[in-house]
């Protein structure tokens, strides 16, 4: 009677195997993804992007029931106050410097000791053209700090708590129109981007 051993040829076990193809899958994904500067594991956009005119008016020297900062979370111009659950209704206000241009002011530089603490917004001042500027960059940006721009200029906006579930930001881009200082008031043109880690700046729903 003949006994043929049962050998195994060498290698790696086909589940292993199949475990390696899998995670060679994802990193070959992932390089890919950094290669054409996009995110394969954000989840598909819900939100269109829509560009939005707004006029707020400022923090010194207007009324104090008019508007003075932007939610840019909501797209609604609001006065900054502290709620009474201590949070903030604001995450960039707005005043005139002595000669005419304007201060964004993020939460945290207003009210630094909020009581229930105030949103992370990371400022940079654009060399690009509003309706040139498609794609926020991730870097850059100065977090809870004042910037000054004057008018055309635009600003890009990372708001880090966006309150998205893996903490990915918002991203936004904000132009000043125009000042009309005898009024206190300027007009300013943003779009945001709400669709958490989605860095795209154009009309429409996004792709990244």
């Amino acid at each position: 009677m003949s006994f043929t051993p049962n050998v195994r040829r060498p290698g790696a076990p086909r589940t292993a195997r199949r475990a390696i193809s899998f995670y060679a899958a994802l990193l070959i994904a992932g390089a890919s993804a950094a290669c054409s500067d996009s995110n394969p594991f954000l989840s598909p956009a819900s939100r269109e992007n829509r560009i939005s005119t707004f006029s707020v008016w400022t923090l010194t020297g207007s009324n104090p029931t008019f508007p003075a900062a932007m939610l840019f979370t909501n797209l609604t111009a609001e006065r900054p106050q502290v709620l009474s659950n201590g949070s903030v209704n604001f995450e960039v206000a707005f005043d005139l410097t002595g000669d005419g241009k304007v201060r964004f002011i993020p939460a945290r530089a207003l009210v630094p000791q909020s009581p229930a603490g105030a949103p992370v917004v990371g400022l940079q001042r654009s060399s690009s053209a509003f309706n040139a500027l498609t794609r926020a960059p991730e870097r850059g940006y100065t977090d809870d700090s004042t910037l000054v721009v004057g008018v055309n200029e635009v600003v890009l906006v990372r708001l880090a708590s966006a309150g998205c579930i893996y903490g990915e930001p918002y991203y936004a881009k904000v132009a000043v129109d125009s000042v009309i200082a005898s009024e206190r008031r300027i007009v300013l043109r943003t779009l945001v981007n709400r669709n958490c880690g989605y860095r795209a700046l154009t009309e429409g729903l996004p792709n990244t």
